[in-house]
């Protein structure tokens, strides 16, 4: 089934991220997945108390009934379908996990009919893309270096590229958000850059996708400690891809001694 993935940067910043999750799964009527990490589920962070009067309503629009009747896989211009809560009076439909016939949500065993289902919710999926900002990203627009993370590891990313490029480095950095669907510009944000780092708390699921996806050669950093990124092991591993060292960075990071700052 396809779904909507999308990542926290900050422990701040997750509430935010958790009313947005909900606006997009009952505007589109898909799956949400609202991912963390370790590093953020176990930090913390001082933010305001926000207003709930000044945060948007989440709208819901109201079923409607057309020709003969309820049709729950009748699609609007998004591809999404209505959505009739349970025991709604003259909204009754089938539910489960049986494929449904395309607009009446009968159960339907055509095999054309589950080629067209499956690839209508991957494009239903694919259009919220146009609700993802344009990606920010940090240091020049195009050059030497482009160093992408998700989750926890935007404060020590943010901090090691910020040093560096205090010290004169042509570095540059972003952090996404959204997984899946990613955002629209990003194959162009990838290809201005002549290298590409990911470093990630895991083996590289995300640089597997970014290179199969855009066909752009990205190097891993990866680590699977149970600790965050230390700021100086990242500072030395995009000195080195900077220096023409080596094509990818192999040594196991070592997380002795020191702080590691969290947030931007």
């Amino acid at each position: 089934m396809p779904l909507l993935r999308s990542g926290g940067q900050e422990p701040r910043r997750l509430f935010n991220t958790a009313i947005a999750a909900v606006r997009i799964a009952t505007r589109y009527m898909v799956p949400v997945i609202l991912l963390s990490d370790g590093y953020i589920a176990n930090g913390s962070e001082p933010w305001p108390i926000p207003d709930p009067e000044k945060i948007p309503p989440i709208k819901i629009a109201a079923p409607r009934t057309v020709g003969d009747g309820f049709q729950p896989y009748l699609r609007d211009e998004e591809l999404a379908r209505p959505w009739a809560a349970p025991g709604l009076a003259g909204f009754e439909h089938r539910i489960g996990g049986l494929e449904k016939q395309d607009v009446t949500g009968n159960v339907s065993y055509e095999p054309k009919n589950h080629q067209h289902m499956v690839t209508t919710r991957a494009q239903k999926v694919q259009n919220i893309s146009h609700m993802i900002p344009p990606i920010e990203v940090s240091g020049p627009d195009s050059g030497d270096l482009l160093v992408v993370g998700w989750g926890g590891t935007y404060g020590a990313i943010t901090a090691a590229c910020n040093r560096l490029r205090a010290a004169g480095r042509k570095v540059s950095n972003i952090h996404l958000r959204h997984m899946s669907p990613l955002p629209a510009d990003l194959g162009d944000v990838l290809k201005r850059f002549r290298r590409v780092l990911v470093p990630e708390l895991n083996l590289g699921q995300l640089r597997l996708i970014l290179q199969g996806r855009y066909c752009v050669e990205c190097v891993g950093f990866n680590k699977v400690q149970g600790k965050p990124f230390l700021i100086s092991e990242l500072e030395e591993a995009i000195c080195r891809i900077l220096d023409g060292e080596q094509a990818e960075v192999a040594e196991e990071p070592e997380n002795e001694g020191e702080e590691v700052e969290v947030g931007g």
